[in-house]
């Protein structure tokens, strides 16, 4: 009974570690959206930022030049400085 105890809780650590690792998120490597050339209005990046609600600011130029203006100007206050 020990035995078998051992090698149902070995296969479990095993299966679980395995879904552990492959469920893991993936970051990009290259940008997705490209930044624009100037600065957004409120309004504009108010759009781009729900536009972009699927992208990431760390790997998409557009959102994090959004998130910038609508954070300079008071519309989004972020919850963690950087």
């Amino acid at each position: 009974m020990p035995t078998a105890l051992l090698i149902a809780f070995t296969v479990a650590s095993v299966l679980y570690g395995t879904i552990c690792y492959f469920d893991r998120p993936v970051k990009a490597a290259t940008r997705c959206h490209a930044a624009p050339d100037t600065p957004y209005s409120v309004d504009g990046a108010h759009l781009v930022w729900q536009a972009r609600i699927n992208c990431d600011i760390e790997t998409c130029a557009d959102k994090a030049a959004a998130l910038a203006v609508l954070t300079a100007n008071g519309r989004v206050r972020p919850w963690a400085v950087r």
